[in-house]
């Protein structure tokens, strides 16, 4: 997860900054006491979530908003009363009021992560993907899929109820795949949200044993605790 901090007080950015260090689903932290460079930075780059400070000499919190960035967002701010403000844009998850503690930071954390676990999967469902079925391409909606299996030079894609069976590599498929899909062993990519039963080196999915390599373990836990 990609986070960036804007504050004009260089030490709540050393806080927040040293919070994020504490939560190993944060791998990048950006930080800026500047609004302006705040804007150029969400212009140039992606990331997941932005704490925003409200109150910023040079550009308000307002003004960032109001340029709509996809990222999620919790505000921090001296001024109680923005929490009724803060209804008025969806990407809110939650508002810190200074002074900040631990306890209370990860608290919106936990919200933010559930935020972009959310939107994720709406965007999933609203980029489905194209495969070819023999002479034609077929639409696919990511969410159904149970998962894929590599069967030499064909991926079967796997459904509750049907399966298809299309010309393509998993390595090929799998940059295209959003975030609650997994590798869990050279030949299966599973869909997180599809798991019934996790067993010591395994998963099932529709009453189908897939196994789970060890090289692919960490990074599945990991994730399925990202998403809970």
């Amino acid at each position: 997860m990609k986070c960036l901090i804007v504050d004009d007080d260089p030490l709540i950015c050393d806080l927040l900054e040293h919070f994020c260090s504490k939560i190993d689903e944060i791998n990048s932290v950006t930080t800026t006491v500047s609004g302006f460079e705040s804007i150029n930075l969400i212009n140039n780059s992606s990331f997941d979530l932005i704490f925003l400070d409200f109150n910023l000499p040079d550009i308000t919190g307002r003004d960032i908003l109001d340029l709509n960035p996809k990222s999620a967002v919790i505000m921090v701010t001296s001024n109680k009363d923005f929490a009724l403000d803060s209804y008025n844009y969806p990407q809110i998850v939650d508002y810190l009021v200074k002074p900040i503690n631990f306890p209370r930071f990860m608290k919106g954390f936990l919200k933010a992560k559930n935020f972009i676990a959310s939107s994720q999967q709406e965007q999933a469902n609203e980029s489905p993907l194209f495969i070819k079925e023999g002479g034609k391409l077929v639409k696919i909606s990511l969410d159904q899929v149970a998962y894929f299996k590599s069967e030499a030079n064909y991926i079967s894609i796997v459904f509750k109820n049907k399966k298809i069976l299309t010309l393509m590599a998993l390595k090929d498929l799998e940059p295209k795949l959003p975030d609650f899909f997994q590798r869990v062993h050279r030949s299966y990519i599973i869909n997180l949200n599809m798991i019934d039963v996790i067993h010591n080196g395994a998963v099932e999915i529709n009453k189908d044993h897939i196994p789970v390599s060890q090289r692919y373990t960490p990074e599945l836990l990991k994730k399925i605790d990202l998403l809970n």
